[in-house]
């Protein structure tokens, strides 16, 4: 990943990274990269469901499952990014332990790319992944230049949080252990859950540590966010 500084603003550099082959990795551990929401509620046409296996399923038992479908329709979502209701038994939680608040200073926006920031912030308000802030904390968004050279990818800064955050150690569920509890069952599916970081709630201090700054304000996440360290 390249960086570039712009000096023609006299009083405060504008910092800029532009995308690389090892983009991707640095954003998953290190910079949080903001969505780009378009619609959040997209309707899923069941009618095209590929359900059932051919010479296996009967046309009886095709319908039985198509009206399983259809009767949770409220459950599916279409393309798009989802915005789904919190996970229930979970919660994310940070700890940094006695660490001092740390707020950085908000990194200066190109006029011509404040639009981009304000609608997208205003749609994450809206929805309510995001909140203002009164937390003593603060990470900044950054611009990163995607590889066309136009267009930008707004990302927060976690750098020197996901520093402080302890650790956590939990094991991870192995595909051999969750197959055993398959053994009595009948019918199998698989579903791609939409936008699984934003249904897990979290802690007041973690939404105090994930507090980010730009130019038009101070807010912090109340669902758990890509970047920070611990999230799955």
């Amino acid at each position: 990943m390249r960086q570039e500084i712009d000096f023609s603003d006299e009083e405060e550099a504008t910092m800029y990274f532009h995308e690389g082959s090892e983009l991707l990795s640095d954003l998953r551990n290190q910079l949080a990269a903001l969505p780009e929401l378009r619609d959040l509620s997209p309707k899923a046409d069941l009618s095209t469901a590929d359900v059932g296996v051919p010479g296996v399923t009967t046309p009886e038992m095709d319908a039985r499952i198509h009206t399983i479908l259809e009767h949770h329709h409220a459950s599916f979502l279409g393309d798009g990014n989802a915005v789904p209701t919190p996970a229930r038994g979970v919660v994310c939680d940070l700890d940094i332990g006695d660490a001092q608040p740390v707020a950085q200073r908000s990194r200066p926006i190109r006029p011509e790319h404040l639009q981009k920031v304000y609608d997208l912030l205003k749609k994450l308000l809206e929805t309510k992944l995001i909140e203002y802030s009164d937390s003593q904390r603060a990470s900044p968004i950054v611009t990163v230049m995607k590889k066309n050279g136009v267009d930008i990818r707004l990302c927060i800064d976690y750098r020197l949080v996901n520093q402080l955050i302890k650790l956590m150690h939990y094991p991870l569920p192995l595909i051999d252990d969750l197959l055993i509890g398959f053994e009595s069952a009948m019918w199998f599916l698989s579903l791609d859950m939409a936008s699984g970081f934003w249904t897990v709630p979290m802690t007041l201090r973690a939404q105090h540590i994930s507090a980010f700054i730009c130019p038009l304000g101070h807010f912090q996440w109340t669902q758990m966010p890509f970047g920070l360290k611990n999230a799955p």
